[in-house]
């Protein structure tokens, strides 16, 4: 058994006046600390023994508890600092100890951008997304992924532009989610973040005569890019999906393209209805099989920053499917049936975005645009007339 505490005077002649002495060990002292106190008289000495006994005794200690009285004032402390918080002690030290077990198994943070770029099969654009913000978040770069704060979130993201910010905002949450599940961050500082007020922007068209003359520039200039961009503008196909859409999905003969859950951007399958001038667009190039782009998308931006030196329309993002979707809504009126070519889950947004973007009768001359006829070297936009 342990050997109990032995509180008695000792005698010292080395004192001067103060010749009675009384040793406390480490672990009932109040410091935590073994210390000595000198007294002038025995008795004085024997009161001061007594007292610490009683002591002892209110704090449930005699020797052998694994609490010391030292450990107790601490604990009292602590519990009385976090009332007000209403969490318990364990709580406190669980967390802590989550905290450092996460520190002691972290990593960097480029080194977690890199595992979690390559944690599961991603887009190209995914997988570029994760890089640039990787990039630009230079100030991050050398902190351990448990260690970094909100605020060193908001100074390596000071200075972007609103969409850019909530863009690296929804790219963090994502990192910091897959750390947690792998024990590499206790929390996610993303959940104390507030994303910038961005105004809200009208959708910009291509009116039918640049689409016109885009598609003729392409059938004169780099006629490979034919299907593609005949597809964007009459099919409203996400860029993403487009460059893993494979000509076996085209069925000119039932007229309709078939994007399989594989290549979607939500993971589910969807058709959309070739019209008759896609069809016109799609008949001279179409294949049994092979990819409908026909090259990387680096090249295929190139491809099309030269194809716009020929046209001289300056570009709009995402323009060929928000073509398709305001003009489509325009001439049809259906929204939900919208929402099933676009793949979008809420026709509210669908509609709020394309309705009155187009009028019918633009939407008439958009699904008239045809290619050349022989000979003739300009895409047709048909006159139309004048409408009652």
């Amino acid at each position: 058994m342990p050997k109990p505490i032995s509180l008695v005077p000792n005698r010292s002649i080395w004192t001067g006046s103060r010749q009675w002495s009384v040793n406390l060990p480490a672990k009932v002292s109040s410091n935590g600390k073994r210390c000595r106190h000198f007294f002038e008289t025995k008795q004085a000495a024997l009161n001061y023994c007594e007292e610490q006994r009683i002591r002892l005794v209110n704090f449930g200690v005699q020797g052998t508890t694994l609490l010391s009285p030292s450990h107790v004032d601490q604990a009292a402390n602590a519990l009385e600092l976090l009332k007000p918080h209403g969490v318990s002690l364990n709580e406190v030290v669980q967390e802590w100890l989550s905290r450092k077990q996460a520190a002691e198994a972290s990593v960097t943070f480029e080194a977690a951008m890199d595992a979690f770029k390559e944690f599961r099969s991603r887009s190209e654009s995914y997988t570029r997304s994760i890089r640039q913000t990787k990039n630009r978040l230079t100030g991050l770069h050398g902190k351990l992924l448990n260690q970094i704060t909100p605020e060193d979130l908001t100074r390596a993201m000071d200075g972007m532009t609103p969409s850019v910010h909530n863009f690296t905002i929804r790219i963090l949450g994502g990192l910091f989610n897959y750390g947690m599940k792998r024990n590499l961050c206790a929390s996610n500082p993303t959940k104390k973040l507030d994303l910038a007020q961005q105004a809200r922007k009208e959708i910009e068209i291509y009116t039918p005569q640049q689409s016109a003359k885009i598609l003729r520039a392409a059938e004169q200039k780099d006629p490979e890019l034919v299907p593609f961009l005949a597809l964007s503008f009459f099919t409203g196909i996400r860029l993403s999906e487009m460059q893993r859409l494979d000509w076996s999905a085209v069925d000119l003969h039932e007229k309709f393209v078939r994007l399989p859950a594989s290549i979607t951007k939500t993971k589910q399958t969807r058709h959309i209805d070739i019209s008759t001038n896609l069809a016109g667009w799609l008949t001279p190039h179409t294949k049994t099989s092979g990819a409908v782009v026909p090259c990387s998308p680096d090249v295929l931006r190139n491809r099309m920053e030269a194809l716009r030196e020929h046209h001289k329309i300056l570009t709009i993002k995402h323009g060929p499917r928000h073509c398709f979707a305001s003009y489509w809504l325009a001439q049809h009126g259906d929204i939900n049936q919208l929402c099933r070519y676009l793949g979008h889950g809420d026709p509210g947004t669908t509609f709020r975005h394309y309705a009155k973007a187009a009028t019918k009768r633009e939407a008439a001359k958009f699904f008239s645009i045809m290619p050349a006829r022989r000979g003739n070297r300009k895409a047709r936009l048909p006159k139309m007339k004048k409408m009652e």
